[in-house]
């Protein structure tokens, strides 16, 4: 496509690694000849009941729930792929539909034998991801895509076609606590260390026990739990 990255088209960036920039600039990229006309955002919390109770019970006049966690977000879309050259705005180079739709599936669907799984991606529209938690961004992978084809050439050549896409959020554990912000000592920490911290201090913060500081040096592999360098990040796993 002539299309360039460009603030004012989607654009798909596909990235090997889960730990990958949600912000950076993917492997593959798939710029939006035509933006979406809509945007649907989904999201999603699990609630288990009560004991395990489906319905209220003694007199209940509502079962008490109690958060199981949250479904990835998922984001879905329509894409118009065009070819014909008569809509305004729109510049394909030439590209026909189908090398049109095959840069969208090198950039979100085909397999990656080194990483031996599909790409992970970051969809960006005006300088903002379309995938957002508490005003941070994050990768997420393409769930399921169909496309229709709508217009054809007297030799039944594709000029037009219509892509659904959803693609449904991920995080890595670490990155998933540290935009959570989680205070539970059953989640996964990670702290940035200030001036003036300790292990046996920040261990009492988090789990209440001074005496994790053993554990924890363990999983930093930290050869001195004494000296903790400010700016450092240390991993605080949740308790068994």
């Amino acid at each position: 496509m002539e299309n360039k990255k460009d603030d004012k088209y989607l654009t798909i960036s596909g990235h090997d690694k889960a730990d990958a920039n949600p912000d950076g600039k993917g492997k593959d990229e798939f710029v939006a000849s035509v933006n979406p006309t809509s945007i649907k955002v989904s999201h999603k919390i699990n609630y288990s009941e009560k004991n395990g109770e489906a319905n209220p019970v003694n007199g209940d006049l509502q079962g008490q729930q109690s958060f199981k966690g949250v479904d990835g977000q998922r984001v879905s879309f329509e894409l118009l792929l065009d070819a014909t050259g008569v809509i305004p705005g729109v510049k394909t180079g030439g590209q026909a539909i189908s090398d049109q739709v095959e840069a969208f599936k090198k950039t979100c669907y085909y397999y990656k034998g080194a990483a031996h799984q599909p790409p992970f991606v970051s969809i960006h529209w005006n300088g903002k991801s379309l995938f957002l938690y508490n005003n941070q961004a994050f990768l997420a992978r393409l769930e399921s895509f169909d496309v229709t084809y709508t217009m054809f050439t007297p030799k039944g050549e594709p000029v037009r076609a219509k892509l659904n896409a959803s693609f449904v959020g991920t995080m890595e554990k670490d990155e998933e606590a540290k935009v959570k912000g989680n205070e539970s000592p059953d989640l996964t920490h990670v702290v940035t260390v200030k001036q003036g911290d300790s292990l046996p201090l920040l261990c009492k913060e988090i789990y209440g026990d001074r005496q994790m500081y053993h554990e924890i040096a363990r999983v930093n592999q930290l050869l001195s739990f004494r000296y903790l360098e400010p700016g450092m990040e240390l991993i605080f796993p949740p308790i068994k």
